[in-house]
């Protein structure tokens, strides 16, 4: 009787060990560029396909699993075909270009402040970004709005 139950307890053991195990990885079919895409070109511009793979299912979140994730985005980094698509590689399309004139808001209530600025850096819709007032030419930073304007808030 106790071999019985040796035996028992060893198989779910050994199922509790393995199962988990199994159950990390994924075999999924994810999105592929069909050309190198470089920094700040339109992933679906240049063609999508797909591609099977094995992803562990820890790091299944951190790929783009489906074409519409690609949707309006451009690579932050180098993409070579057939590879998957790491989100990190992804980001908005710039909205506002180092060194070209943009309009610094301040909001505050009804209250509302505007005034000309440089941005330091490009940026896309909702990065923060340095940037440099024209009329004072204190630097501060501001998160890029739609519209292409920058908003700060008071600290």
């Amino acid at each position: 009787m106790h071999a019985a139950i040796r035996a028992i307890a060893a198989g779910v053991l050994a199922g509790a060990l393995l199962g988990p195990i199994a159950a990390r990885a994924a075999d999924i079919e994810l999105p592929t560029p069909q050309a190198v895409i470089y920094p700040g070109q339109s992933v679906l511009d240049k063609g999508v396909g797909s591609k099977r793979f094995r992803i562990p299912g820890e790091r299944l979140t951190a790929y783009a699993i489906e074409e519409a994730m690609l949707n309006g985005k451009v690579a932050r980094r180098t993409l070579l075909p057939n590879k998957p698509i790491l989100l990190s590689d992804l980001k908005n399309p710039d909205i506002v270009k180092a060194g070209v004139g943009t309009t610094l808001v301040y909001r505050d209530g009804g209250l509302i402040i505007t005034g000309p600025a440089t941005p330091l850096q490009s940026g896309g819709e909702g990065e923060t970004i340095r940037v440099r007032n024209s009329d004072s030419g204190i630097v501060v930073t501001g998160t890029v709005a739609a519209d292409g304007t920058i908003e700060v808030s008071a600290r």
